[in-house]
């Protein structure tokens, strides 16, 4: 296990990344974008206010805003969208499940007042039609939206909204002016204040590597692996596929699942284990992890390092489910915890880029920190793709299930979250820190929760966020860290791919790693070579081996082990670091045991783990 962390530097979290960066992620597959109803924002085609400084590439969901529910009921929003022939529609939906249906007091009370200020998506359709005027044709495009808001509100810059906002990311829009008699009265009681809690629903990718030509401007998505990142030369970026095509290759372990304390001895010895919550595919079979079939899905036996939360599962399958069902189509929901399927296209039988992301994960904490259990949270697609807003709701319902834990119920205590996704954002950096996704993430912070995130694979310094916030100072002094994680090659070189630059505060392990996978999937490719077995050499009698002679099977992964790379493997491994030096504190000190209840304990634990890593500096 090797790791480091980079030393303390004062970052300008306001300061823009648009110059002398590689560009990142400038697009997705047009299928994966139309499957997830999504756009990427052209620089050159995007429509514009004045005094607003060129955006930069990001991808976004085309029919959604993230906007807090203090806004989105005052009316002068759908007064801005009328210029463009739109409006927003709130969603039918129970927020925060844990804290729906009453009103808690104390730090419940605060977290609950907190939550409810944060943006969450609302939904845009067309304006209908009147008796005495027909209902005009538009494009549904939340860049064009926003760009109408902001006009409304003066615009970026402080002036008053003249410039026109024809053509668009993905389309024409009507044209808009002050003198547009729609928008009149529309500056009232909408300031720049109020639209900068109004943003975009990005689309956030998985940052493992996975040999699909995921992007034509990022990192390692093939070969060429890039016409407009950091890596150009042919060869280097090979190196982390396997034959050319995907990042994933099955391995075989010789090795017992690491051990772990029986729950009576952890119980006495730190009081209960470390929870990290990974957000990313869920889960599949795999003996290590104690998850096995059962029926048409899977199940988690007692005492298995991994558990799910169901009623976070359907927390997020209502939030996202009452979107589609307020017109945003399409938007694929997420209904259980475990990874499927294993092809978006069963006609072909090619695995999904990021089938088995999530069981990985859990094996390398498994490796890592084999006493911490992992609360395995669904939000990632299997083609890597995670909905912003689904990432918000299950966040939100973590931190509400952490202030029940601090609470007295300990059960429910989540130590550490890993996040193995992130975007680009499109404008410059000081809009971007007033995003709901840094507020929220500010929340759990301040509950004591440590959260790791990806540095990802773009081969660029421009930021990525999650991680990139790791930058900013915590909200709440003394907080517990935002830990931003680049990767190392195992000879613990930084690795080609790696995200870089002053907002990465750590780095680990991320290339050729050996993790579990599941051990139920096998995709539509075949060896190279297959052909009968010598006659004279018989498996024997009943024994579950194949009389024939074959190359390696690329993705059969019945071993239930696989090599890939990827600033995703990386953040799991420092989470399990950090929980690791939250067990090492409670075996000697009283004062930390894990399951003190209360905010003060939760940050005072985390605080004496975090100092002790910083005075380790590494390990090798």
């Amino acid at each position: 296990m090797r790791w480091y962390l980079e030393p303390h530097r004062d970052d300008d979290p306001t300061a823009g990344d648009d110059d002398g960066t590689a560009p990142g992620l400038t697009g997705l597959p047009a299928a994966l974008l139309q499957r997830h109803g999504a756009r990427v924002l052209d620089p050159a085609q995007a429509v514009a206010i004045s005094g607003q400084r060129t955006p930069r590439p990001t991808v976004y969901r085309a029919r959604t805003l993230l906007i807090p529910d203090d806004l989105l009921s005052n009316p002068i929003l759908n007064q801005a969208l009328a210029r463009v022939g739109l409006r927003l529609v709130r969603p039918t939906q129970v927020r925060f499940q844990r804290l729906a249906g009453s009103q808690p007091a104390g730090e419940a009370g605060r977290l609950a007042d907190q939550l409810r200020q944060l943006p969450m998506p609302a939904v845009l359709v067309p304006v209908p039609g009147e008796h005495d005027k027909p209902e005009r044709p538009v494009v549904v495009d939340a860049w064009t939206a926003l760009q109408a808001i902001r006009a409304a509100a003066g615009g970026s810059g402080g002036s008053s909204p003249q410039a026109s906002t024809t053509g668009g990311s993905g389309g024409s829009s009507p044209q808009v002016t002050a003198d547009d008699p729609a928008a009149r009265g529309t500056t009232q009681g909408l300031d720049e204040a109020d639209v900068r809690r109004i943003s975009l629903e990005h689309l956030l990718v998985g940052s493992a590597i996975t040999g699909s030509p995921a992007s034509d401007g990022g990192g390692v998505s093939g070969s060429p692996a890039s016409d407009g990142g950091g890596i150009t030369g042919p060869g280097a970026t090979d190196s982390y596929m396997v034959g050319g095509e995907d990042a994933r290759l099955p391995v075989e372990l010789c090795l017992d699942a690491p051990a772990r304390e029986p729950a009576d001895a952890a119980t006495a010895r730190w009081g209960r284990n470390p929870v990290i919550a990974v957000l990313d595919t869920g889960l599949r079979a795999h003996p290590w992890l104690g998850v096995r079939r059962q029926g048409g899905g899977y199940d988690v036996d007692p005492g298995a390092s991994v558990m799910i939360d169901q009623a976070m599962q359907d927390a997020v399958y209502a939030h996202s489910k009452a979107l589609a069902d307020a017109g945003d189509q399409p938007r694929k929901l997420i209904k259980d915890p475990w990874d499927r399927p294993v092809t978006a296209d069963p006609l072909v039988g090619e695995l999904d880029t990021h089938t088995g992301h999530g069981t990985f994960i859990a094996g390398i904490v498994r490796q890592a920190a084999p006493d911490a259990n992992v609360l395995a949270v669904r939000i990632m697609h299997s083609d890597g793709i995670v909905y912003e807003g689904d990432l918000t709701c299950a966040l939100a319902e973590i931190a509400s299930r952490v202030v029940a834990a601090l609470a007295g119920d300990m059960s429910q205590m989540v130590d550490v979250v890993s996040l193995s996704l992130g975007y680009f954002i499109e404008t410059t950096a000081d809009e971007a820190y007033s995003t709901g996704l840094k507020n929220l993430i500010d929340i759990l912070l301040g509950l004591g929760v440590t959260v790791t995130a990806a540095a990802g694979n773009y081969s660029t310094s421009r930021r990525f966020y999650p991680a990139a916030f790791a930058s900013a100072a915590p909200s709440t002094p003394g907080a517990a860290p935002l830990i931003s994680v680049g990767a190392l090659n195992p000879n613990g070189s930084k690795a080609l791919f790696s995200d870089g630059g002053s907002w990465v505060t750590a780095w680990a392990q991320g290339a050729a790693v050996v993790s579990a996978f599941p051990a139920d999937v096998n995709g539509s490719r075949d060896p190279a070579v297959s052909l009968p077995g010598h006659p004279d050499n018989e498996p024997p009698p009943a024994a579950p081996f194949p009389h024939r002679r074959e190359a390696l099977d690329p993705d059969d992964f019945s071993s239930g082990f696989a090599i890939w790379s990827g600033t995703s493997f990386s953040a799991p491994l420092m989470a399990a670091v950090v929980a690791g030096e939250l067990l090492t504190g409670a075996a000697a000190d009283a004062a930390l045991m894990l399951n003190l209840a209360g905010q003060d304990a939760a940050i005072g634990r985390v605080g004496q783990a975090v100092k002790n890593l910083e005075s380790l500096g590494w390990q090798d």
